[in-house]
């Protein structure tokens, strides 16, 4: 006997309009198009997902394969708006009601069926089968003919932006690796990107590409609900109650909506509900080394009036509690990567006085280290020479392994902070070697006005600042630094700028190695990852120098900053001490150095656009051993740089000895021969 669900007796109402009374499947509603077919309908289905607290709430029907029009280009599934739905999942329902989906209430872009008069046919049926999707033909119309169905990836997701989980439960997934931003992997003006020319805008089309890859490759994971600020909040790790951007997901399953004008997935439960692979990194180690150096954005490190008061400081704590949250976190870091010097950004100028923030942080490293552990080098008056902000860069150090030689040297010219160098000697080595570090902070990509205003190139506003403050650094390193009696320079620091952006190229123009990868990353923006945070050495360090970044900080969701986590604070925990993640570099004057992070095992050629750490690089197979092929790779533009030919066993050894003298940047690659024409974007990294 069928019965009418109780909550819906007043569907029909004497307003109620006349519902056509014939089953229609919901495919042929849906249509292959853009749009569904907008109606009155009856329908009938079995409920996959009930959401409740969605805006607006309601479930989500599907047809089952013999309920269905048997196209695989057309959606079997419906969003039912209803306030209170009194369904469960695995109800066959009879559904009459009208469809909608334009940008009005209550479809907002997803195909909906509003004003449902229900009956319940059944309970407890199997629901259809999950439509298994391939990730990187998930875009556009290719996912409009799954909205509303039970859905699974086929291949693992990454995380790319945690920035909406606290506040919305929403996590920005990627199909194909982790999300770069643009001008981290293309040079707006070199192609290839191994140019080192600073001006013109030839290849912006290619960074135009490059970001419209980035938007068709991420879809959102939504939690379910509409209600902001959930609690507990969604996806975090059972163990480190964190999800990092990197995390990956395999076997993913939902239901694939449409929301705020984002393809959402909705998540199931029990079995079905999404789990995530989080791992938070070691510190990096090296082979032998003599000298250990690090760079560290210490998140405005301002300790008040050095008294306990002076709070809410200009730019960072708002309380001596917050402090104090804030400082345990950032010595933890700095003892954990434990170097013998460390380039300091962000940090209070106030001088180097008893009661400066700088003093402060050494004294909280001697007393978990020891007394003595580390010093300061002074530079002199209460607020440094050549800087105009709040905020400078600093140097501290380890007598037992360094000694400085000379005074310390700070840049003069186009600079809100001013550069500081200093020289020193290795105390551990026999010869004693002596190299500079130089600590740099670059003009934000923040505001920016005339020459200074987004030139439309993904290099963001003030790269005209920039790319005059690279001209001065260059400067400063030849005319003061490279005099004072050194050969081996390391410059390291916030430069602002991603990896193939024009500041770095004038300093790669100048001489200097900018070390790392397009791979690289110390930075997470609106859910693009790159590298803002640069080891650039002098090229006597070719051979003798490794570098790696601590992925402690800019994979690690905001909310578990001091500053937002509160009392919650992991105050002996190193990961989200700040926003960027610090870099780590290991020399040795005589030998070869390696290092053993992500850095040190990355493949250098990988599929376009999917540059991630430890990605998957490029693999020919499933190809007969013997086969006779053809590889070419061309420049972006389209010029031919290599031409390869052989069997698959020979090109895969080929390719990867090859690709190692290119130069970092996105190529074309083309195969041809033995039934196989392939033409597939890599990158070079």
């Amino acid at each position: 006997m069928l019965r009418l669900l109780p909550i819906l007796l007043l569907a029909f109402s004497a307003a109620s309009p006349a519902f056509a009374q014939a089953v229609t499947p919901i495919g042929t509603i849906q249509g292959s198009g853009g749009t569904a077919t907008a109606g009155p309908y009856t329908i009938e289905a079995v409920v996959t997902g009930v959401y409740p607290d969605l805006s607006p709430a309601g479930f989500y029907v599907q047809n089952t394969a013999a309920d269905s029009d048997n196209d695989p280009s057309t959606s079997d599934a419906l969003f039912v708006v209803l306030s209170t739905p009194g369904v469960a999942v695995g109800d066959r329902l009879s559904i009459s009601g009208t469809v909608q989906e334009n940008g009005a209430a209550p479809s907002y872009g997803q195909a909906v069926l509003h004003s449902p008069s229900i009956t319940l046919l059944s309970s407890g049926n199997a629901l259809p089968p999950f439509a298994l999707l391939s990730n990187p033909t998930l875009t556009g119309l290719a996912a409009e003919r799954y909205e509303g169905m039970l859905v699974e990836f086929a291949s693992p997701l990454t995380v790319a932006n945690v920035d909406g989980l606290r506040s919305r439960g929403e996590v920005t997934l990627s199909t194909d690796g982790l999300v770069y931003h643009p001008t981290q992997v293309v040079d707006p003006n070199d192609d290839p990107a191994s140019g080192t020319g600073s001006s013109g805008s030839s290849n912006v089309p290619a960074v135009v590409a490059y970001a419209t890859a980035n938007g068709a490759k991420s879809i959102l994971l939504d939690d379910g609900s509409s209600l902001p600020l959930p609690f507990p909040v969604p996806y975090l790790d059972a163990a480190t109650q964190t999800l990092r951007v990197g995390s990956t997901t395999t076997g993913l399953r939902g239901i694939l909506g449409y929301g705020f004008s984002r393809y959402r997935l909705q998540p199931l439960p029990g079995a079905n509900a999404p789990a995530f692979q989080v791992l938070r990194p070691a510190v990096p180690t090296f082979s032998a080394i003599d000298v250990k150096l690090a760079s560290f954005n210490v998140l405005n490190y301002f300790n008040g009036d050095g008294a306990g008061g002076g709070f809410p400081t200009s730019r960072g704590a708002a309380t001596p509690v917050d402090f104090e949250r804030q400082r345990s976190k950032i010595i933890t870091a700095l003892t954990q990567m434990n170097p013998d010097a460390v380039g300091l950004i962000e940090i209070e100028n106030d001088g180097v006085g008893p009661a400066s923030a700088i003093q402060d942080l050494v004294n909280g490293l001697n007393q978990v280290l020891g007394a003595g552990t580390y010093a300061i080098i002074n530079d002199g008056a209460a607020r440094q020479a050549n800087t105009s902000d709040l905020i400078r860069c600093a140097i501290v150090y380890k007598p037992a392994a360094l000694t400085p030689v000379g005074n310390v040297m700070l840049g003069s010219g186009p600079f809100e902070r001013a550069p500081i160098a200093q020289l020193f000697t290795v105390n551990r080595t026999a010869a004693q070697d002596t190299f500079a570090l130089v600590v740099n902070h670059f003009k934000s990509k923040a505001s920016g006005s005339g020459l200074n205003a987004d030139q439309g190139d993904g290099q963001g506003l003030s790269n005209y600042r920039r790319k005059t403050q690279a001209t001065g650094l260059l400067q400063f390193i030849n005319t003061m630094v490279l005099p004072a009696g050194v050969r081996h320079v390391v410059s390291v620091g916030d430069y602002n700028a991603y990896f193939e952006e024009d500041p770095m190229d004038i300093l790669r123009a100048g001489g200097l190695m900018v070390m790392g990868s397009a791979a690289g990353s110390s930075y997470v923006y609106d859910g693009r990852s790159g590298s803002l945070d640069h080891a650039v050495l002098s090229p006597s360090l070719l051979g003798h120098a490794a570098v790696e970044k601590w992925h402690i900080n800019a994979q690690e969701p905001s909310f578990l900053e001091y500053s937002v986590a509160g009392a919650a604070t992991d105050v002996n925990s190193p990961f989200r001490s700040s926003d960027h993640d610090p870099v780590l570099i290991g020399l040795n004057f005589r030998t070869t150095v390696t290092g053993t992070g992500p850095a040190a095992s990355r493949p250098s050629l990988a599929v376009y656009p999917n540059p991630a750490e430890g990605g998957f690089g490029l693999q020919l197979s499933g190809i007969a051993a013997a086969a006779p092929l053809a590889v070419e790779i061309l420049s972006a533009q389209g010029r031919p740089v290599l031409r390869l030919q052989g069997s698959a066993a020979e090109l895969q050894h080929e390719l990867t000895r090859r690709s190692a003298t290119l130069t970092p940047g996105m190529y074309l690659l083309r195969l041809s021969g033995a039934g196989h024409r392939l033409s597939q974007r890599v990158v070079k990294l």
